[in-house]
């Protein structure tokens, strides 16, 4: 059965406001850091059906997330490894950090790999709801959830600075937006409150601008890698009725508006390709150009990750290590069995 456009639609705006966020500042920094990596959680949520095989599960969802997680990591710091080894090749602490990061992950990873911790946590989600959900009951399912988002604040507040191995912490504060999205599926559409989530985002986005614009500094982002959830409950519910009101225009741009929807949905589709590979584009301009020229880097860093999201395409190993394609993995794994004997 054909995934519906709005789908996709939803994932390019989601990661045409990651590329932003990461070149622009001030005001749409504000707005876009509300929820732009929460509403991946919960589309994902949204999306997600139980499943009855946790193992298989795992292996599929390895195979498509964390092989090409390993592959692009490694390329990327394969050039930072050389400039590393012939500036400093005897620092030991800068070469043993250069690895620590690499292998851990999560919080540490930066610069070139700023976004790669999104990938190890949503797989932990993942993980998490793939046990949890069709296995307990819905008022269960309601109490775990709240109290992971309790847990999320207790180390946003206490524990701020800790780095966790490949951003596992983080999933206590994406697992309430995943189950969010699922319990939304499974509401009727006549129930679907989108004029109050509407209302709701448009108040949370008028109080972000007037924080900037006043320099209140009420720390009212939710900035999930770095642990930051703004106030407690306010913060999550506004990045909520974010999501649900993107939900909707996603919708209407995929029904009323095909050429802008054919665009985003081609973005959609290449999300993770460009969320691995943008700040390498972005950075590139940086440092050969200069950092002003910012709408240079935002597109260069969409449209260069995206063509390399289509050149991906063409080869099964490509395919197989970059894109996680499960089909494709088995067969190149089939043809290096077949090599070998």
């Amino acid at each position: 059965m054909q995934r519906e456009q709005w789908i996709d639609v939803f994932r390019g705006i989601g990661i045409v406001l990651v590329v932003w966020g990461h070149v622009y500042g001030d005001y749409s920094f504000d707005l876009i850091f509300l929820f732009h990596m929460p509403l991946f959680f919960f589309i994902s949520g949204y999306l997600f059906r139980p499943v009855d095989d946790i193992a298989a599960f795992a292996h599929r969802k390895a195979i498509q997330l964390l092989i090409p997680y390993a592959v692009f990591l490694l390329a990327i710091h394969i050039p930072l490894a050389v400039d590393l080894f012939a500036n400093k090749p005897h620092d030991k602490a800068a070469v043993l950090d250069f690895a620590g990061d690499m292998l851990l992950g999560g919080s540490r990873l930066s610069s070139w790999v700023a976004a790669f911790w999104f990938v190890t946590s949503f797989y932990a989600v993942l993980l998490v709801e793939a046990w949890l959900l069709g296995r307990y009951r819905r008022r269960t399912l309601l109490w775990l959830h709240a109290g992971m988002l309790a847990l999320s604040y207790a180390n946003s507040c206490f524990f701020p600075a800790l780095q966790v191995p490949w951003a596992i912490n983080v999933a206590l504060a994406a697992a309430p937006f995943f189950y969010a999205g699922y319990l939304l599926h499974a509401m009727p559409q006549q129930r679907r409150t989108y004029r109050a989530a509407a209302v709701a985002a448009g108040l949370a986005c008028a109080v972000l601008l007037a924080n900037r614009y006043f320099g209140w500094n009420l720390g009212l982002g939710y900035d999930m890698k770095v642990t930051h959830y703004g106030v407690p409950v306010l913060t999550f519910a506004a990045a909520l009725a974010c999501c649900v009101t993107l939900m909707r225009i996603a919708r209407h741009i995929a029904f009323r508006h095909t050429a802008v929807a054919r665009c985003l949905a081609g973005l959609g589709q290449a999300a993770f390709v460009i969320m691995f590979m943008h700040m390498v584009f972005t950075m590139g301009v940086a440092v050969l150009l200069g950092e002003r020229y910012m709408f240079a880097r935002f597109a260069l860093g969409l449209m260069g990750s995206y063509l390399v999201y289509r050149e991906s395409r063409k080869h099964v190993w490509s395919r197989a290590l970059l894109l996680g394609s499960v089909s494709d993995f088995a067969l190149l794994c089939q043809r290096r069995g077949q090599a070998r004997g």
